[in-house]
């Protein structure tokens, strides 16, 4: 039985076809869209300037500030951190030392003998009350009931409260301007504007079931432009900080600073061993060198994208990257093998559901049911349109696989961040859960110094490697599968 009337191979709500031309002139404008937002935000990310010859007098920034300052305008672990210490140094709160049911974390209580005069900026407030609102007896408070998730409202009030500081001490302006966005905002409306006529200058004869790749396309400059639209606006609304001139200098004077702290052995020294009145501990901390203080006083999560290394000699701040492309962590010839079986059947699978729409297979059903030919035809149709993603799928699975199958690099150095995907990935948290499960899985980010920006590898309980190690680890460049690791003076057994 054959089915060849355009009625039925096609659903009005696809109709028409897109037109070629307009369509592909769409793509490029998507494409400049995207480019020039991400020059921009490359040309307008926050400066990293050199430490000042000289330290000079001490600025009497607090050192939740001073944190700022030095992670590229964003708050970390250690500002929170720096800042409890900072209290306890100028006396309103004590550190005491861990007792016998906790031997590594500090305790802290509430105390009275903060000099006369002494104030507290807003965020020092919100500190002090985040310790008296859990000070409900008389025995001090082990450091862990005062962690927080860096997720938080508290924490984002904290850290909107440091940047209000900066901002009102012209340290710190906006990063973006409406300006800045005015060239990815026309790109995108040339985009969306062409996008719309492809649809109304499209061919109507051509049925749905016999154009899929071309409206799939479609369908995805859309969702393209979504995003596009969403970054413009997300950017408009949250434009973030950058420094000021200002806010050079001080970030140069209190990186010469932490160049100082260095060789001052702040690194291994106990918040409880500090002396009321001696604040270098706060600022060392700020300036995250206080590793003693990050085991003592684990108030919050490290930041997962910002670390400090000092491989190469001379410290400098990291960016970690962690790729969420589909197949990342996977064995070359696992995903080799899993793409080309994929493409396989998704042919097949497009190649008998266009065959069905058409009536050339599965002419049975049409028999059995000749009311019903036009639904029939409309479902066999959709499951076309729905057989394409394990082509696409595995399209790209197959020539990740092909093109690190004999191909890998090694990388000796340290260890800045270890990582659950679900602990990174931009999608919410319930469905992070329900994609990780029981499964182990790690992200490992290696600094070797050649790079200001780390692109952190993925592997599973076989390979993993704890934070703050050196290590060897050898992996894929396009899956970041690692195929072996072990920390310096080990073997990597092959």
């Amino acid at each position: 039985m054959m089915i060849g009337s355009a009625d039925v191979l096609s659903v009005s709500i696809f109709a028409p076809a897109n037109s070629g031309p307009l369509l592909w002139l769409s793509i490029l404008a998507t494409i400049g869209g995207f480019l020039t937002l991400h020059r921009a935000a490359q040309e307008l990310a926050p400066t990293r300037p050199a430490p000042a010859p000289h330290a000079g007098a001490l600025r009497a920034d607090s050192p939740a500030t001073v944190n700022l300052l030095a992670n590229d305008v964003t708050v970390t672990a250690a500002g929170f951190r720096a800042t409890m210490i900072d209290l306890a140094a100028r006396g309103w709160l004590r550190i005491l030392p861990p007792d016998d049911q906790d031997d590594e974390l500090c305790r802290i209580r509430p105390a009275a003998t903060a000099y006369e005069g002494d104030s507290l900026l807003p965020h020092e407030r919100l500190v002090l009350q985040h310790v008296l609102a859990r000070f409900t007896t008389d025995r001090a408070i082990p450091a862990r009931l005062l962690a927080v998730d860096v997720r938080s409202s508290w924490w984002r009030r904290f850290a909107s409260l440091v940047i209000d500081d900066a901002e009102a001490a012209g340290l710190i302006r906006r990063r973006w301007s409406s300006k800045d966005l005015i060239t990815p905002l026309l790109f995108w409306v040339g985009a969306a504007a062409v996008w719309i006529l492809s649809w109304g200058s499209g061919n109507t004869d051509i049925a749905v079931v016999d154009s899929v790749p071309r409206r799939i396309l479609s369908w995805a400059v859309f969702a393209a432009l979504g995003v596009l639209l969403a970054r413009l606006i997300i950017t408009r609304i949250h434009p973030g900080q950058t420094h000021t001139e200002r806010g050079i200098a001080a970030t140069r004077s209190w990186l010469a600073v932490r160049q100082r702290l260095v060789g001052a052995d702040f690194g291994r020294l106990a918040p409880s061993a500090a002396e009321t009145g001696d604040r270098r501990l706060a600022y060392a901390a700020a300036l995250c060198l206080a590793e003693g203080a990050a085991i003592e006083l684990p108030l919050a999560r490290e930041n997962h994208r910002i670390a400090w290394s000092s491989v190469g000699g001379t410290a400098r701040l990291v960016r970690v990257r962690y790729p969420t492309r589909i197949g990342y962590g996977l064995a070359p010839f696992l995903s080799l093998g899993v793409g080309v079986v994929a493409c396989f059947f998704g042919l097949q699978a497009s190649r008998w559901c266009r065959d069905v729409a058409h009536g050339e297979a599965f002419d049975w059903i049409y028999e059995q049911f000749p009311e019903q030919s036009d639904l029939i035809a409309d479902v066999a149709t959709g499951l076309t349109f729905l057989s394409y993603a394990p082509i696409a799928v595995g399209l790209w699975l197959a020539l990740a696989g092909a093109a690190d199958a004999f191909s890998g690099s090694s990388r000796t150095g340290l260890v800045l961040r270890t990582r659950r995907p679900a602990e990174v990935s931009p999608l919410p948290r319930p469905v992070r859960r329900w994609l990780e499960r029981d499964r182990f899985s790690l992200f490992v980010a290696i600094d070797d110094g050649s790079s200001d920006t780390v692109v952190a590898w993925r592997t599973n309980e076989r390979h993993a490697v704890p934070q703050g190690v050196t290590a060897t680890v050898q992996a894929t460049p396009m899956l970041g599968h690692i195929s072996n690791a072990a920390p310096v003076g080990h073997r990597i057994f092959e």
